[in-house]
């Protein structure tokens, strides 16, 4: 659903790539191994210019609490690499888990929910 909104959303000059083999902020495991991949890279022409990681909490739990703080890590990494993070998150668990979603609202620059998504365009807008 996010990619598809995406893509509907953005100009075509940009180009959203799945699962993206080629560029990571994700350490490699070891050696020769790529990495895990991000959700989404955007790109203009051929840089990446966003990341986009996207979760949906049904439940509460150390899932959750766990995902936000990684989250933070990554947009350290995002920053050093010039590259704008956007994680896209939303359901009921985040009414019960407060704590964890403000401390990383106060460290990651864009969090946005799916109805949200539109605020890509002005993220974008700057790139």
């Amino acid at each position: 659903m996010c990619q598809e909104k995406i893509k509907r959303l953005i100009n075509p000059y940009f180009m959203v790539v799945n699962n993206d083999q080629n560029f990571s902020l994700y350490k490699p495991f070891s050696g020769n191994q790529k990495g895990k991949t991000h959700d989404f890279v955007v790109y203009k022409g051929n840089t990446p210019i966003l990341i986009v990681e996207c979760n949906f909490y049904n439940v509460g739990g150390s899932k959750p609490i766990s995902i936000a703080e990684s989250y933070i890590e990554l947009q350290k990494a995002a920053k050093e690499k010039n590259v704008i993070f956007l994680w896209i998150t939303d359901g009921p668990a985040w009414h019960k888990m407060k704590d964890p979603l403000l401390r990383a609202m106060k460290k990651i620059d864009y969090i946005v929910n799916y109805k949200m998504l539109s605020l890509i365009k002005k993220i974008l807008k700057n790139s």
